[in-house]
C-alpha cells in the first residue's frame, strides 16, 4: 500500500509539470521561485573606507540565494549597511523599509556576512513550529549530467526546504535525500530533463521516489538554467514534504 502511495505521488508530480518556460512548475504556484527566494531583495550601501565590498557583498548574497544590488530599491527592498569597527572588521545593520532594525553584527568576509544575513532572513523556524520539532530532511549526493550546477540545485533545495518548514540537518534525519539529473538530446532542439530525489529512512530503506520531467528547449537550458534549477528545487521541496507526510502515515 504504501508502495502504491509513493509511485501515485510521483505520477502526480510528474503530470503537474506545465509548458515553457516554466516546465517544471507545480499546480498552485503562480511564481515559481518564490519558495526559494522568499527573502526581500536587499540593496547594499556602500561602506565607507572598503571600496568593493559592497559589490563582493552583492556576489555573496546572491550565492545565498537573496536578490541584492547596489541600486536604490523599491517599498520592498531591506538595507544593508556598515560601519567602520576595530580591528579593521565592519558593524553591519540590516533595516526594512520603515527603518527598523532586523538584525547588527560585526564581519569582515563578504560571504560570513552574507550567510548571517540569510540567517536573519529565514529564520530559525520560518513561522513553523520549534526547531527540534520540525520535521528533519538530510541532503546527500545531488548529481547532474548535463548543463544544470549541481551545487546550485542543491542550495537551492534546501532553501526550498526550509521555506516549507522542514529542517536540513545532517544528522538524526528523518529523511535522507539523494538527487539525480538527467539531460537527454531529443529532437527539433529539445532536450529531456528528467529528475529523481531518492529517500532513505534512518535505516537506508526506502520511502519513496518524487520525480519530476519536461522536454525543454536547449536554448532555454543554457540561458535560463539558473531560474530552471530554482523551479526543480521548488517541486522537488513539495514532493519531499509529501513523502514526510506519507513516512509519517506508515
Amino acid at each position: 500500500m504504501l508502495r502504491l502511495i509513493v509511485l501515485c505521488l510521483a505520477a502526480v508530480l510528474l503530470a503537474a509539470c506545465g509548458d515553457l518556460p516554466r516546465p517544471f512548475q507545480h499546480e498552485g504556484n503562480d511564481e515559481p521561485l518564490a519558495a526559494p527566494r522568499a527573502a526581500q531583495p536587499i540593496t547594499v550601501l556602500e561602506v565607507p573606507g572598503r571600496p568593493g565590498l559592497a559589490n563582493a557583498l552583492v556576489a555573496a548574497l546572491e550565492k545565498e540565494d537573496i536578490v541584492a544590488t547596489r541600486q536604490t530599491g523599491g517599498d520592498n527592498f531591506l538595507t544593508l549597511e556598515a560601519q567602520s569597527g576595530p580591528g579593521g572588521g565592519q558593524n553591519w545593520r540590516l533595516t526594512n523599509q520603515k527603518g527598523e532594525s532586523m538584525g547588527s553584527f560585526s564581519e569582515s568576509a563578504p560571504e560570513k556576512v552574507a550567510a548571517k544575513v540569510a540567517e536573519f532572513l529565514r529564520g530559525d523556524d520560518l513561522g513553523a513550529t520549534d526547531l527540534a520539532a520540525r520535521p528533519r530532511v538530510a541532503i546527500d549526493q545531488v548529481s547532474v549530467t548535463g548543463s544544470l550546477d549541481a551545487d546550485l540545485l542543491k542550495r537551492a533545495l534546501i532553501a526550498a526546504l526550509e521555506q516549507q518548514g522542514i529542517a536540513v540537518v545532517s544528522e538524526n534525519a528523518q529523511l535522507r535525500v539523494s538527487g539525480q539529473v538527467r539531460i537527454t538530446q531529443g529532437l527539433a532542439g529539445h532536450d529531456l530533463v528528467e529528475i529523481t530525489w531518492t529517500a532513505v529512512d534512518a535505516k537506508g530503506v526506502e520511502v519513496g521516489k518524487v520525480n519530476q520531467g519536461s522536454p525543454v528547449m536547449r536554448d532555454d537550458l543554457l540561458s535560463k538554467a539558473q531560474a530552471m534549477t530554482h523551479q526543480i528545487a521548488a517541486g522537488g521541496a513539495e514532493g519531499i514534504k509529501q513523502l514526510l507526510a506519507v513516512k509519517h502515515a506508515s
